[in-house]
């Protein structure tokens, strides 16, 4: 799969692949995330759960019925007629006007009936007042999952929660656009005011999900609920996902002994495990005892992440991983070894993933573990360049340069060699 961006965020222009591991390295402010942030969006805009879809739009036409019937309660009736109308109307709303039934079905047909007896009701501007909730209710219900409206709308609030609305750079004079290129077609997208639309859909897109790791340190130990909207956070849609409890197996669906390849990977690295108690809280395990997570390093969460993603099968090859500089928080020997993890697990599993770190100990093992693998040809490397003026910058390919670049990143390291030479 090929990634194309113009104008987005700061970046300029972008071609890239991305299709085993595509790591992107750079220095700050270079726009190292911006590509990370473009799929998560992108993924997810485009593949929202039928469940927390039809959640939300229940409780959108449960809240606007709800409006409609206490109107209907507030109305002042003129005569007799009036009483026996809105009488009648509350008797047949009154179990979802407490909530004992409901369901998109019954609000519809509640709809429906309140439209036929309310219209004759002599007070005019209570009635107007509910036939425009109601028209309001009808043209939402019509909306739905894969619809042009509602992507364009779920593209719009995923990016605006990325970049802030600011979507295009303001120092550029050129259109913003995003294309995502396969073997079967092309899908792409413009920006106009801060808003995306998706301007072509190919019949087969690449990723049916995506799970983008910002920061351990947002590990939750318990699961939490959440509704339609907070789950655009990539926080709160990791957290929701590691707190998946693994499904029971069945022929079909276990994997155990390849996945349990990777588990003693990370027990040898971190000494312990990862694990839901019976409390079904996120705990660290270790020589036969629990503990909390606000007791354990940083480092070892960052394992632990994995270690649950794989535990609950939320990885596989129509997944897309993005990991943001895992090395933050690794000593350098662990650094090393969660990038051999990496490798090994997209070449085995045929996991996607975009890796960004400024870590040349971190870039190197992905180069060196990719050879050794045999994982080398789905490997690139990618470096976020600023343009001198520093208000925006290009992604070049390098991974037929990597040394020139990995000299850039290490540059600290040799200034302060000169240093001690000058001593």
């Amino acid at each position: 799969m090929k990634l194309k961006l113009q104008n987005v965020g700061i970046i300029s222009n972008c071609d890239i692949n991305i299709d085993g591991i595509t790591i992107i390295t750079g220095q700050n402010d270079s726009g190292k995330s911006t590509v990370g942030k473009v799929l998560y969006a992108i993924v997810r805009a485009l593949n929202n759960d039928d469940k927390y879809f039809n959640e939300s739009k229940l409780n959108f036409l449960q809240k606007k019925l709800d409006e409609i019937l206490n109107l209907i309660i507030r109305i002042n009736n003129a005569n007799d007629n009036d009483s026996k109308i809105i009488d009648d109307l509350i008797k047949e709303n009154i179990s979802i006007l407490t909530r004992r039934e409901s369901n998109t079905e019954k609000i519809i047909n509640s709809v429906n009936n309140i439209e036929k007896s309310i219209g004759k009701h002599s007070n005019e501007d209570i009635v107007k007042n509910i036939l425009k909730i109601i028209d309001e209710i009808r043209e939402r219900e019509k909306i739905k999952i894969n619809s042009f409206d509602f992507l364009n709308f779920e593209l719009t609030e995923y990016f605006n929660l990325e970049f802030g609305n600011q979507i295009s750079n303001n120092f550029l004079d050129q259109e913003t656009s995003i294309e995502i290129e396969t073997n079967i077609g092309s899908t792409t997208f413009i920006a106009k005011e801060n808003k995306i639309f998706l301007e072509k859909q190919t019949l087969n897109f690449p990723y049916n999900d995506v799970i983008f790791i910002e920061s351990p340190l947002f590990l939750d130990k318990g699961n939490k609920s959440y509704n339609f909207n907070s789950l655009r956070s990539k926080r709160n849609y990791l957290n929701n996902k590691l707190n998946q409890l693994p499904e029971s197996k069945d022929i079909f669906s276990d994997n155990s002994n390849d996945m349990n390849l990777f588990n003693k990977m990370i027990q040898d690295v971190i000494g312990g495990d990862f694990i839901y108690n019976k409390n079904n809280e996120i705990v660290f395990h270790k020589n036969g005892k629990e503990f909390s997570l606000n007791n354990v390093a940083t480092g070892l969460k960052t394992f632990g992440a994995l270690q649950l993603l794989i535990a609950n099968n939320n990885l596989d090859n129509d997944t897309l991983l993005i990991i943001d500089e895992p090395e933050v928080h690794l000593h350098p020997t662990w650094q090393v070894k969660y990038a051999e993890i990496l490798v090994k697990l997209s070449k085995e599993f045929a996991i996607p993933m975009v890796l960004t770190s400024h870590s040349p100990y971190f870039i190197e093992a992905i180069e060196a573990f990719s050879i050794k693998h045999n994982f080398q040809n789905s490997v690139d490397f990618y470096f976020a360049q600023k343009y001198k003026e520093g208000l925006n910058s290009k992604i070049i390919d390098i991974t037929n340069d990597l040394v020139t670049v990995l000299d850039s990143i290490s540059e600290a390291y040799y200034n302060l060699q000169s240093i001690r030479d000058e001593l």
